[in-house]
């Protein structure tokens, strides 16, 4: 179920985004430069991440689901990444 509000960042946007809270996952310390290119990371506070930890958001993405987006889109993958060595 939509039930985590996102930014939208497209210009009809009126509001936030909902995604489910599998296709989203916690802020860490790190930060995540190029994965919060790829991925949509959140922090709702202690209690909302909480139900959202059971409701099934993850603290970081898998190596399948980092390699399903490369595998998706290789190109937009390689651009965002800013080049190979990254």
């Amino acid at each position: 179920m939509r039930i985590v509000p996102v930014p939208d960042d497209s210009q009809k946007s009126t509001g936030p985004r909902l995604l489910p809270p599998n296709q989203c996952y916690f802020k860490g310390e790190s930060g995540g430069q190029f994965h919060s290119k790829l991925f949509v990371f959140v922090d709702l506070g202690t209690s909302a991440n909480s139900f959202l930890k059971a409701c099934g958001t993850k603290g970081e993405p898998s190596v399948e689901e980092i390699a399903l987006i490369l595998l998706k889109d290789p190109r937009e993958f390689f651009q965002l990444a800013e080049g190979r060595d990254k």
